[in-house]
């Protein structure tokens, strides 16, 4: 580190930040990169904690990773780091078993299967049902080659484009499944995974969920067995043996520039460290707000990042059993758990959001009517421990500050509200529940100063004009990386992270 400069420094060492420069390492093996994080691990969100007394290894973020069959983007980039005969993978036979009054629905881990049994348990809905299938084979397949469309290795059809762009841009997913569909089940099924990338059915674009939906469905899932830390940490691997440096526990004070919009390099508690290329993989609001310096001027970059609107931010309750979770009900990896009354969550939702998220109101809109994605560690890998966790998108807006009577208060209520969700519908697992514990949205800020708490970096609705924020940014040498700019999920990050690799040329 008394190298007078790098050729680029990374502020955060986030899944982007790493994939990039794992990538970089690889393509040009002299190359001199420093990463910077405040946290103590690397990964960012894709990192673990552990509860030894418990036996546990808690994951903060990974579930499926999609694109993971043969013709998937992350398999191939993944392949292309060496990794996936390292990594230890799980391939699920479900895509996630739906609940609803104590009856089950799983579906194949497929969009053919999946289609034949939404069709046989809706046949009511079968052509619908064909209908959307086809948007997601044709308008989300061409969404998930975006990539590959910038670098023009997939030529779209124009007319499918032309078509989305007049029909479909400006719907969200709970206008174009209302208009496909009018039973309010299988509204939120087919809604559900937005989950994965933090918008409920009347925030995400639906032309970016049928992406979504075809990354998962038509192009494989899997799951990492050891979770996102060994992904993380294999991806710190390849950069340290290749010669670059990662200052954990670091807080990174500010960029640094010359005074004619030119970056030097950073400012830390432990030095600074010079560099004309800075990538920073952090939310570009706390970016703007704390890392530069009064002289440069952002003026237009603030304006474009006003909408740029954070995704959702989560609730998570932790839990770890007595027994195996498969021995008391849970048998899927992944289930997702939807009220009763399917069509109120998200009339709840939106009477939340202009009453300006009323505590009461948003807590039932939320916790209670809101679907619950559970995921059970221990069948994709008993090493960790019997755990199980429960994620539900929140808003951290009717949350009091950490530390308060109020703030413990509300947790202890978020976990008793979700734990009972889950005990309702697997109910062999009452009484066996030995540990609970939560990660509220306040929680993700402290741990990662993302606006909001979002853990899905922006959200990606209907109007995309924030997202190009950093377009014309006023600092020379600066880039961003993160789920702000790459879009929700790991394949995003590996593919954007992939594009960036792609335009280095050495200083």
């Amino acid at each position: 580190m008394n190298q007078p400069s790098w050729d680029a420094i990374f502020v955060g060492a986030g899944i982007t930040s790493l994939a990039c420069a794992a990538m970089l390492v690889k393509r040009d093996p002299g190359v001199r990169l420093l990463m910077v994080d405040k946290h103590i691990v690397v990964g960012g969100y894709a990192s673990t904690f552990s509860r030894p007394k418990q036996g546990a290894v808690f994951d903060c973020s990974l579930h499926k990773l999609s694109g993971m069959a043969e013709g998937g983007n992350l398999i191939r980039i993944l392949r292309d780091l060496g990794l996936d005969e390292t990594l230890d993978l799980v391939y699920p036979q479900d895509y996630f078993c739906a609940y609803r009054d104590g009856t089950e629905l799983p579906l194949a881990n497929d969009a053919d299967g999946a289609e034949r049994q939404l069709v046989e348990r809706f046949p009511h809905q079968a052509e619908a049902i064909a209908t959307f299938f086809e948007h997601v084979r044709t308008y989300g397949r061409n969404g998930y080659y975006q990539f590959q469309m910038l670098d023009g290795s997939f030529e779209p059809d124009m007319a499918q484009l032309r078509f989305a762009h007049r029909n479909l841009k400006h719907k969200t997913v709970r206008q174009a499944l209302h208009e496909l569909f009018d039973d309010p089940y299988l509204i939120e099924i087919l809604a559900a995974p937005g989950i994965y990338v933090g918008g409920y059915s009347e925030d995400l674009g639906y032309l970016y969920y049928l992406h979504v939906v075809y990354a998962t469905l038509n192009c494989g899932n899997a799951y990492v067995a050891g979770s996102s830390q060994h992904l993380s940490n294999l991806l710190a691997q390849q950069i340290e043996q290749a010669g670059g440096q990662i200052l954990l526990s670091t807080r990174v004070d500010g960029v640094l520039t010359d005074g004619q919009g030119n970056a030097t390099g950073i400012s830390t508690n432990r030095g600074v460290f010079h560099s004309s290329r800075v990538y920073i993989n952090a939310s570009p609001h706390y970016a703007v707000q704390h890392l530069f310096a009064a002289d440069v001027e952002l003026a237009a970059t603030r304006e474009k990042l006003s909408g740029l609107k954070p995704a959702r931010s989560t609730t998570t309750v932790y839990l770890v059993t007595d027994l195996p979770p498969e021995q008391l009900g849970l048998q899927h990896s992944e289930s997702m758990l939807f009220a009763d009354d399917p069509a109120a969550g998200a009339e709840l939702r939106m009477a939340a959001a202009l009453s300006g998220y009323e505590a009461q109101l948003s807590e039932r809109a939320f916790w209670e009517m809101s679907p619950i994605e559970v995921t059970n560690y221990h069948a994709l890998d008993p090493a960790a421990g019997q755990v199980v966790c429960i994620n539900v998108l929140d808003s951290i807006t009717h949350w009091p500050q950490r530390r308060t009577a109020q703030y413990r208060a509300k947790k202890q209520r978020a976990s008793d509200i979700l734990v009972e969700r889950l005990l309702r519908q697997v109910p062999g697992l009452r009484g066996h529940v030995l540990h609970t514990e939560v990660a509220t949205p306040h929680t993700y800020v402290r741990f990662t100063n993302n606006t909001d708490g979002s853990g899905y970096g922006a959200m990606v609705g209907t109007d995309l004009k924030g997202h190009v924020f950093h377009h014309g940014f006023p600092v020379q040498g600066v880039q961003f990386l993160s789920a702000w700019v790459a879009g929700p999920s790991y394949e995003a990050a590996f593919g954007y992270a992939e594009m960036k690799a792609r335009q280095w040329r050495r200083a």
